[in-house]
């Protein structure tokens, strides 16, 4: 079967930062601010440097660390009809992540984020087929800091069944996350063989563990929740300026980031990630819209599949480019290259601003682009009756393609356009309103979240529930 992939490094390209990589955590190494973490790193196997601060990883600990990860990893859902194991050969997509407020793109108005906002997008997520998985969207901003991240996850849970990527920002947070998602496990032995949550916990760029996501980290990792290491550097900024450079870096982030989950567990499950892009450096913001971040993303998915590891770098979504748009159709360009990026996992469906913000109708806008945009990176047939040399012969004598029965039944299956109606050349040419797109997700929205919105929980649960919030407060 053939497939769109997209490359950006070769064999020597990546053996080459594999190398580099590796002499970057033997001789520079990373700054664990967490007593405890170090300690464990240590025990496994890591090096104190000589300045006291930093923690060296031996190659033999790396490739120690490689070795034991778990693969495949589940990202179970409460359904059980929404599984995802990886690595596997299909893009899972899902929204982005922890905006701090919600915009309505039909009227322009803007406003802070809350955990009413959060359940709406789980119940629109719940319910587009095109989504695969659930990332808290906007953030829980009404509540106390230290309540935050658990009420995100209770409120995920509450409204959809399907697996939730979640985070914790300290240690005692994980915990209380553990506990309240046992309970819809049978316990905490049952939510270690399916988790139905797991957490992105970044290393800081450069080459750094803050002190709460670290530990909270080492916790998760113990109790089998899977973790997405998310290096997030910014070249120029946080990264070399270099793609390469940002490369090598985000890789030994990456890499520390496994020997730390390691050293907490053998075997613990680990998902290989990076959010990086290129750094806008008259402004010191990010540009998740440059034209390098694909690259960046491709490479980095190529180093995750050197080690064999499960991959979350495709990022995925229209951001402010849905916002004049007439169809699906227009968005396709952009979005089939990112379905080509080298990954497992994708994310940034609903997302606007850079990530900050989010918006309801871009969340659909999105998903029904990607509805068109993943055809690109299907499977091909490239079989001896695909290509089909008789047909070819006898077209060849007769001048026809269109009535033989290799067209006839097969026309539906390889052209895009015949498949998906979106896709089709009447849509395409067919004349539209700038905004047209967003108006028609927005109606969308509107009906969707019409309807009762009831927890997807028993009522045993719910008490189980409401007295794991009451003691974690």
């Amino acid at each position: 079967m053939a497939r769109g992939r997209m490359e950006f490094l070769d064999t020597s390209e990546m053996k080459r930062i594999h190398d580099t990589t590796m002499r970057i955590l033997a001789e520079i190494g990373v700054v664990i601010h967490s007593p405890l973490v170090r300690d464990l790193v240590e025990g496994a196997g890591a090096k104190t440097a000589k300045d006291g601060k930093r923690m060296l990883l031996p190659e033999e600990l790396v490739k120690s660390a490689l070795a034991d990860a778990r693969r495949p990893v589940t990202l179970a859902s409460r359904d059980g009809k929404h599984d995802i194991s990886i690595p596997s050969e299909k893009l899972h997509v899902t929204n982005g992540g922890e905006g701090v407020f919600v915009k309505d793109l039909v009227t322009g108005e803007s406003r802070s984020a809350s955990s009413n906002d959060l359940r709406d997008f789980a119940i629109l997520v719940n319910e587009l087929p095109e989504l695969d998985f659930f990332w808290p969207m906007v953030g829980a901003l009404e509540q106390p800091v230290r309540l935050k991240g658990i009420v995100e996850l209770k409120t995920s849970l509450m409204f959809t069944t399907k697996h939730v990527q979640a985070m914790a920002t300290d240690i005692e947070e994980a915990r209380w996350m553990v506990e309240l998602a046992s309970i819809f496990t049978g316990g905490e032995e049952g939510l270690a063989k399916r988790p139905i949550f797991s957490a992105v916990q970044c290393p800081i760029s450069p080459l750094t563990f803050e002190k709460g996501l670290v530990e909270a980290q080492v916790e998760l990792a113990r109790a089998g929740i899977p973790v997405a290491a998310m290096a997030a550097s910014v070249t120029g900024l946080t990264s070399p300026v270099t793609i390469s450079g940002t490369l090598a870096q985000v890789n030994a982030e990456s890499l520390a980031s496994l020997v730390i989950s390691q050293a907490a567990k053998k075997g613990a499950p680990f998902i290989y990630s990076i959010d990086s892009s290129p750094g806008d450096l008259k402004t010191g913001s990010i540009d998740y819209g440059a034209l390098e971040v694909p690259m960046i993303r491709t490479g980095a998915g190529q180093m995750s599949r050197f080690y064999g590891l499960p991959t979350m770098v495709a990022g995925v979504g229209l951001e402010n480019l849905a916002h004049t748009m007439s169809n699906e159709w227009e968005g396709v360009p952009h979005m089939s290259i990112q379905s080509m990026i080298p990954s497992d996992l994708g994310t940034g469906f609903g997302g606007i601003d850079m990530a900050t913000g989010a918006s309801f109708e871009q969340l659909v806008a999105d998903a029904w682009t990607w509805r068109v945009a993943r055809e690109f990176a299907r499977d091909f047939d490239t079989s001896p009756e695909a290509i089909s040399f008789e047909t070819i012969r006898d077209a060849g004598m007769d001048g026809n393609f269109l009535g033989k029965r290799h067209t006839i039944s097969r026309f539906r299956k390889e052209t895009i356009g015949s498949a998906i109606p979106q896709a089709s050349l009447e849509v395409r040419t067919r004349p539209g309103r700038q905004g047209d797109l967003i108006r028609r997700a927005q109606e969308e929205v509107k009906r969707i979240l019409s309807k009762p919105k009831v927890p997807l929980m028993t009522k045993e649960e719910m008490t189980k529930v409401e007295q794991c919030m009451r003691r974690s407060h």
